[in-house]
């Protein structure tokens, strides 16, 4: 058997990642390359036991051909254990190694109890071939590891002798070439089935199919958990960025609203400015003109001087008046704040008597309060002290009924075991009956057994001839093969090749990957943001509504079902003609349904029907007769009254009144309500009915809540199955009019409909954005796989063309014998000749024995049928009675629980005596504060009579200033003559110069405004000559117009700076948005990026494999194929693996669709492919030819063969067509429990025989 044995490409190092801090992706998994013949490569020369499981005692296993080693030995011999071993050392689990702990692993046979630990030393040496049959060890290469086992379930390592951790192990063992963490160099027991039953991707985060199978081993699985890490990352920072862009468009929206106001005001002051300018033209022109006037008058100075003198006279009275005024004002001024400091006085008191006022409105409240927490803690601890009664009496009862039902499961089991003994008896009988039958079918049996075995001996010589024709031209038809499959690829390749350029051209045309920008719009994101909570309160409007209609349908139901007579009564009731009609006395009330049975059994009078008068009775009996309609009972609710003091007079009793409990419509329907039930009680059972109704003092009236009614006579009625119920609802109905449930309803279809439209539009908007989503995500995988594809393509083709050349020269070689090859054809015809008359012959028994078989059957079962359905009948019943008594002990559990449950609850309650301390504590602060309001009130007087006295003697004092004040008008009045006087003189002098001054004043005070963004110059100064061509009128006319149209402005300045504060908080928003946006971008491109590279890793594995698998099946099935696929072309992660299978001459199935053999040599051809992907210098395999048929396991065999060239392969087999082409032997057998092992070498022992003696 040849195998080509090129290297799979040389997997590429992983460059320098820039991830996360947190975020890592381990190391490639170590490549190993194929050993040559004359490289160094590591084996196992042997193994030794020291009491480890079968072993006794110190066992040496070897010493292990350098190629092929095959341990054989009989069934439950230990030759599994020779494996075990191995897995021991390599640190496997001890539940991996079929047991359940370390300790069991210890020998312990009845002659070797003394063992307390066992150990297992496997060692290894590297050596060199150097033909087929000897080598030579690299010196100093040697070496041993162990692992020792004790009883306390304890372990060590060691490396030659010296304790180490298993990482060392591992690490050294990995050095050499044999990696635990992909440890596919062992095939146990099983797991080639375990491969075949694979689904295409696991079902679970942990488990394994055939996709985590595979990238277990190209190594590309170690980028999934920091892909994952990626993804939560990039989702994390796409909300941030969503908030941060949000935040963005809140400001921006801001800002925008802010700008058109913003401009407004800086056109106001761009016009202020222009004023400016104008009036300071204008201001200079005035002072130019009046400078041009300097010329003064000598005469008015002479005039000024003489009313100087006269002003300085009068001057001196002026001021004595002045100085009397400013006196009286000083007294004014004491008498004020006296005033003020008495005013400060009373509104200290007011505000201390506001403050008394809160705290009696607080103490009042807090009084309330207690009051009302009193009564309700009173009425929690009545209730919880009636539930406690209640669950007293619970347990009783169900351990009563679980003893009756004991009772009957007992009888059940007797009548069980006698079906039981009938079935032996009529089995036994059926024996006898079909003895006969019996003996032809042993007869038939024993003839069938002999022609097997002839058949299989035929068979067996026709599978060898057949398998020595099929190796006989297997050479020339893997070379035919070999050079039709490299065309028939390199043809496919090419083909492919062009495909996938084609496809990625017409994607490139169509520009697809702009989808993104489209994809990447906010809108359908803000309209589905926006629908959501709108659809949330449609819907709360659609059930609220729809629960308020069917409220009113309920009650209408009720009504339309209460009788002819009520209906007709109601009816009156509803068109006037009868108006004091209230209604049936049962629907003017409601009671808890715990309560339905009793007061339906102890009160008929419930279907009375209420009226206010005997005047309305008496018209509703006329109707009912008039109309012929029925007869009814009525009650007046105006001779009710005299009931009114006994309803509100509640006895003295441990049970409480029906009465009580029932919830009215109306206040005035009580008393009616006590008109047909007077003081009966209600009670849980009969025995409590029974002890308060014949009490000595008084008989009641009492009804429990089974209907059982025990009347004062003392006669009882009621109970049995059949209760009466019903009279009364849980819950008070409330009419409603057929207009008001049609409005309900229309009001309902109308939240409905606007729910389905917003519901209808948010679905909508979310698929087109999925689907917008999903199209430039499919375009841009479908790009990169069209990109991958056509590269792999044309490698591939490049590889054929290298070697078609070498190909068609084996094809040359490989031509058979004719003469040989016609001889092993006829052979086989006459075996097949042979084994078809064999068959023939089994067949016709095996008929017969099929016959037997059928009559044996059809008796057992005419007898046996009744017997068996009554036993199954009586097994379900016995069933059904364990539950119900396991239900009722579980009851009894509960009520136990919850009677303690209610002791903790009344323990807990706070009792109601605290809270009435604490209101006295309220009542005594209610006092106090009565006296220190009469207190403050008596102060406040007090300090509103001072405020008055001062008040009148303020008014007099003010007065006074008042006449001062006029002497001082009439002096200031004469003063002002004389300075007017002397301004009249002073105005040709004095005015132009004040008026220069003032100018010149104003004119400093002209600034213009600043405004952002434009430059602010000086106002200028302007030569005289310039100012003298000036027309004042059109500067006056300018500065007018200016005024008009800043007057019709009316900006807000406070724009600006609220603008400018805006502007740099959405700059601010703007810079965090980008870093978040940058820092999503950055994780997003890590995120492709490792995607890619574990796509492109695992795509070139998984070519190198499934190459190699579709060489190796076709190899060892003579012309089947086999294919590794994606389920999904398009994304291979996304569902996996298919491995599918076409046997020779058979149609193309899934794996988990073939027959058992076929499944073990598909499985193996996988095996193998991954061997030559991931190779090890050591192979070890437990009974992997288990499932395969003679010639299989013969073609198996010589691949292995072949493959050992390079390789140390050990191999546990029964099947001898595999052991007898093995380089050396390891028989295990057993003896006294203990196993013992013996080497063989088979070529040594046929070159001795073979020898001359």
């Amino acid at each position: 058997v040849e195998v080509e044995e090129s290297a799979p490409p040389e997997e590429n190092k992983d460059e320098q990642l820039d991830l996360p801090e947190g975020i890592t992706v381990g190391p490639p998994p170590h490549v190993f390359g194929q050993f040559g013949s004359g490289d160094p490569r590591l084996i196992i020369t042997h193994i030794v036991n020291y009491n480890f499981k079968s072993y006794a005692g110190k066992r040496v296993l070897g010493p292990f051909h350098k190629s092929f080693t095959a341990i054989i030995g009989p069934n439950g011999s230990g030759k599994s254990n020779v494996i075990d071993s191995m897995l021991f050392v390599f640190g496997y689990r001890a539940n991996k190694i079929r047991s359940k702990k370390l300790s069991v692993l210890i020998h312990d046979s009845e002659n070797h109890k003394e063992a307390t630990s066992c150990t297992v030393e496997v060692h290894f040496e590297k050596i060199r071939g150097k033909d087929e049959s000897g080598y030579c060890s690299v010196p100093n290469s040697g070496f041993s590891v162990s692992r020792t086992a004790r009883k306390d379930n304890t372990s060590q390592y060691f490396i030659n002798d010296r304790r180490v951790m298993f990482k060392e192990v591992a690490t050294l063992l990995q050095d050499s070439g044999i990696d635990l963490n992909h440890n596919r160099f062992l095939i146990l027991q099983g797991e080639v089935e375990q491969i075949a039953m694979m689904t295409p991707k696991a079902l679970t985060a942990h488990g394994d199919g055939m996709l985590e199978y595979l990238e277990d081993i190209i190594g590309s699985s170690r980028y999934k958990e920091a892909i994952e890490q990626l993804h939560k990352e990039i989702e994390v920072l796409d909300e941030e960025r969503k908030d941060k862009l949000s935040r963005v468009k809140v400001v921006e929206k801001d800002k925008d609203q802010l700008e058109p106001i913003r401009n407004e005001a800086l056109d106001f002051l761009r016009k202020k400015n222009e004023r400016t300018g104008l009036e300071n033209m204008q201001i200079q022109c005035y002072i130019n003109s009046r400078n041009n006037l300097s010329r003064e008058n000598e005469h008015s100075k002479a005039k000024i001087d003489e009313i100087l003198a006269k002003v300085s006279e009068f001057e001196e009275g002026f001021r004595s008046v002045k100085e009397e005024k400013k006196e009286k004002a000083k007294e004014c001024a004491k008498a004020a704040k006296a005033k003020e400091r008495v005013a400060a006085t009373l509104v200290g008191k007011r505000d201390e008597m506001r403050a008394l006022e809160k705290r009696n409105v607080k103490v009042f409240e807090d009084r309330k309060h207690r009051k009302g927490k009193i009564k309700e803690l009173t009425k929690k601890l009545e209730k919880e002290k009636k539930k406690i009664s209640d669950l007293e009496t619970l347990p009783e009862k169900h351990e009563n009924e679980i003893l009756e039902l004991t009772e009957e499961r007992e009888e059940l089991e007797k009548r069980k075991r006698e079906i039981e003994e009938s079935l032996k008896e009529a089995m036994h009988d059926l024996k006898e009956e079909t003895q006969q039958l019996q003996d032809q079918k042993e007869e038939q049996e024993k003839l069938l057994l002999g022609e097997v075995k002839y058949v299989n001996e035929a068979k067996q010589q026709l599978d060898l001839a057949s398998t020595e024709l099929g190796l006989f031209a297997t050479k020339l038809t893997n070379a035919e093969n070999a050079v039709a499959r490299c065309q028939s690829r390199m043809q496919e390749a090419s083909d492919a090749e062009k495909t996938a350029k084609r496809k990625l051209a017409e994607l490139q045309a169509k520009g697809s990957i702009d989808l993104e920008k489209e994809v990447k719009s906010t809108q359908l994101e803000q309209e589905v943001e926006a629908l959501i909570p709108e659809e949330r309160k449609l819907e709360s409007k659609v059930q609220e509504s729809t629960s308020t209609l069917m409220e009113a349908r309920h009650s209408a139901q009720a009504n339309r079902s209460r009788g002819k007579v009520i209906n007709f009564l109601m009816q009156l009731k509803n068109t006037g003609k009868v108006p004091g009609i209230y209604g049936r006395l049962g629907d003017l009330g409601a009671i808890d349904t715990r309560y339905d049975v009793a007061i339906s059994s102890c009160c008929p009078a419930l279907e009375n029907v209420l009226v206010d008068s005997i005047e309305t009775a008496r018209d509703c009996v006329e109707q009912l007769k008039r109309n012929d309609v029925g007869q009814a009972t009525f009650i007046a609710l105006d001779k009710m009254q005299k009931h009114e003091h006994a309803l509100n007079n509640v006895p003295n009793t441990a049970l409480p009144r029906l009465v009580d409990l029932i919830q009215v419509k109306e206040k005035k329907y009580h008393v009616a309500f006590y008109h047909a039930l007077r003081d009966t009680l209600v009670a849980e059972e009969l025995n409590v009915a029974s002890k308060v109704a014949y009490d000595k003092k008084r008989r009641w009236r009492v009804v429990t809540l089974q209907g059982e009614l025990i009347d004062t006579s003392g006669t009882m009625s009621g109970g049995g199955n059949r209760v009466s119920r019903g009279r009364m609802g849980s819950n008070i109905c409330n009419e409603s009019t057929p207009a008001e449930i049609d409005a309900m309803e229309k009001k309902k279809n109308n939240f409905e409909q606007k729910y389905e439209q917003v519901r209808e539009r948010r679905v909508q908007c979310e698929q087109e954005l999925a689907e917008k989503r999903e199209v430039l995500r499919n375009t841009v995988t479908q790009t990169k796989l069209l990109q991958h594809d056509s590269k792999n393509q044309h490698d591939v083709v490049a590889e054929m063309k290298r070697l078609m050349p070498q190909l068609e020269r084996e094809l040359n070689a490989a031509q058979p014998d004719p003469v040989q090859h016609k001889a092993l054809q006829n052979k086989v015809k006459q075996l097949t000749k042979a084994y078809d008359a064999a068959s023939t012959k089994t067949e016709s028994i095996e008929k017969k024995k099929n016959e037997l078989n059928s009559e044996i059957s059809r008796i057992q079962d005419t007898k046996l049928s009744p017997l068996r359905e009554k036993l199954k009948s009586a097994k379900t019943t016995l069933e059904e009675i364990s539950k119900k008594i396991t239900k009722l002990k579980v009851a009894v559990t509960t009520a136990k629980r919850n009677y303690v449950k209610c002791e903790k609850s009344i323990e807990n309650t706070q009792s109601p005596k605290l809270e009435g301390d604490s209101l006295e504590t309220l009542e005594e602060e209610w006092k106090t504060l009565e006296v220190d309001g009469a207190a403050v009130l008596q102060a406040l007087g007090e300090a509103e009579e001072e405020s008055s006295k001062l008040r009148d003697a303020l008014q007099e004092q003010q007065e006074q200033l008042k006449k001062m004040e006029k002497k001082e008008a009439s002096v200031a009045e004469a003063y002002k003559e004389m300075k007017q006087n002397q301004e009249a003189l002073c105005a040709g002098t004095n005015t132009r110069n004040e008026k220069i001054e003032q100018q010149k004043g104003l004119l400093g005070k002209l600034k213009l405004h600043k405004i952002d963004g434009e430059e602010t110059l000086p106002l200028p100064s302007y030569p005289p000559e310039e100012l003298d061509g000036v027309v004042l009128d059109e500067l006056r006319n300018k500065i007018t117009l200016l005024d008009i149209e800043t007057e019709k402005l009316h900006p807000n300045m406070n724009a600006i700076e609220e603008f400018k504060a805006k502007q740099q908080v959405y700059l601010q928003r703007v810079g965090e948005l980008d870093q978040v946006t940058g820092k999503r971008d950055k994780y997003r491109g890590m995120y492709d990026n490792l995607r890619k590279r574990r796509l492109n890793e695992f795509c070139d594995g998984f070519v190198v494999i499934t190459n190699k698998l579709k060489e190796i099946y076709q190899m060892i099935t003579l012309g089947g194929d086999a294919e590794l696929e994606f389920v999904d072309s398009l994304d291979p992660f996304s569902e996996g693996i298919n491995f599918s299978v076409r046997p020779p001459k058979k149609s193309w199935k899934t794996i988990r669709h073939l027959s058992g053999g076929e499944k073990t040599l598909s499985s193996l051809a996988l095996v193998f492919a991954l061997h030559y992907y991931r190779p090890t210098p050591l192979y070890v395999m437990d009974e992997i030819d288990a499932a395969l048929d003679f010639k299989n396991v013969t073609i198996i065999a010589h691949y292995i063969k072949q493959r050992t060239r390079n390789a140390q392969f050990i191999i546990i087999s029964l099947r001898n067509n595999m052991f007898e082409i093995a380089d050396r032997l390891v028989g295990i057998y057993k003896t006294d429990n203990c196993t013992k092992s013996a080497t063989i070498e088979p070529g040594l022992i046929a070159a001795t025989a073979s020898s001359p003696a």
